[in-house]
């Protein structure tokens, strides 16, 4: 279920592929009842072709075959039926013996779902209010005609109708509201260039691992981290190439974090990782990434180097604090010859 879809178009197919089984089930049970109480013969005919062309649309939709035809066929010929259907229980079922819409009411939802999904929000809301007021039409012609009973099953369909129309028609809006809040919510935490994080999501990585550490006492490490020269890379390549380094190196040091680890870029070429290792096992894993940088060839410029700061949280630090340790070590990594690992 946490399958990630790449267009609206997977999205409904795997919906297609899904519910039509269902739906043919429920058809061929209500045939097979049919037959054996002797039911009028339009329900019959009608139960059978959208069996038989339910059955052909899955066939087409699990091979991407004429997929919008199939939308739009099997939208005209559930409409048919909930129109038929609709007329015929009205006729010859509730003006005849009284009675309710029964189990017809069950299956209304679904059909304005579809509606919906297949002509979208706008075409999908008249589609739909088209469809209720011809269902409206035929009940208000013999509506002196039913019993209490029978105006009552008419009454809550009539308004159960409009309450989903309704309600699938603002869902939409709120998914797509939704999906923009989700969309906005991400992009506010990531860097822009790279798609790692950015510092305001390093911010609150920090504040909450500060947090877990004075009250469960565990320390963990910041490392510090740019490339050398890197402003050689811009004068002579420009600005372009510098921010495709950038990239491939934020990367090449993703690949070879754990997934225990927080990687993100705290501004311009300098960035920041975030882990749980402590004191030499932190100082091995910046030496570990220094070397894959150094043995790396960026696709434009080559061979290129970084210098990095390590520092270990303690109890009295705040963010500031042990950033500026951090900062301290990548200092002397760059004043003693760079491509190189400080701890401080």
């Amino acid at each position: 279920m946490s399958k990630q879809y790449e267009s609206l178009t997977d999205l409904k197919r795997s919906v297609y592929l899904w519910v039509i089984p269902c739906i043919l089930i429920a058809l061929i049970l209500n045939t097979i009842m049919q037959n054996v109480d002797a039911s009028d013969k339009l329900s019959f005919i009608i139960n059978n072709t959208m069996t038989i062309w339910f059955a052909v649309s899955w066939v087409l939709v699990y091979k991407k075959r004429f997929v919008r035809f199939s939308e739009l066929s099997n939208l005209a010929l559930v409409s048919i039926y909930h129109v038929t259907t609709f007329f015929d229980t009205i006729y010859n079922y509730m003006l005849k013996i009284d009675g309710s819409l029964g189990d017809f009411i069950v299956w209304m939802p679904i059909i304005i779902m579809f509606i919906f999904l297949i002509l979208g929000m706008r075409r999908g809301l008249y589609y739909s209010i088209g469809i209720f007021l011809i269902t409206l039409l035929g009940g208000v012609v013999v509506i002196n005609k039913l019993s209490a009973e029978s105006i009552d099953s008419l009454m809550q369909f009539y308004f159960a109708n409009l309450v989903y129309i309704i309600v699938l028609f603002y869902a939409q809006h709120m998914f797509r509201a939704y999906a923009k809040m989700e969309l906005f919510k991400k992009h506010a935490y990531l860097d822009s260039l790279t798609g790692i994080a950015n510092r305001h999501q390093i911010d609150e990585w920090l504040e909450q691992k500060l947090s877990d550490s004075r009250e469960m006492h565990m320390s963990f490490s910041i490392i510090f981290f740019d490339i050398d020269y890197f402003k050689r890379v811009n004068d002579i390549y420009g600005h372009k190439i510098g921010d495709s380094v950038l990239v491939e190196l934020a990367e090449l040091i993703q690949e070879n974090l754990s997934s225990r680890d927080f990687l993100g870029r705290w501004g311009g070429e300098e960035f920041i990782i975030i882990s749980d290792v402590l004191g030499h096992n932190a100082v091995a894993l910046a030496d570990y990434l220094r070397e894959r940088v150094e043995e790396h060839e960026f696709q434009w410029v080559g061979r290129l180097t970084a210098s990095f700061g390590v520092a270990e949280s303690e109890l009295e630090d705040t963010i500031d604090s042990l950033l500026n340790r951090a900062d301290e070590g990548l200092y002397q990594s760059k004043n003693t010859g760079k491509n190189k690992v400080s701890m401080c």
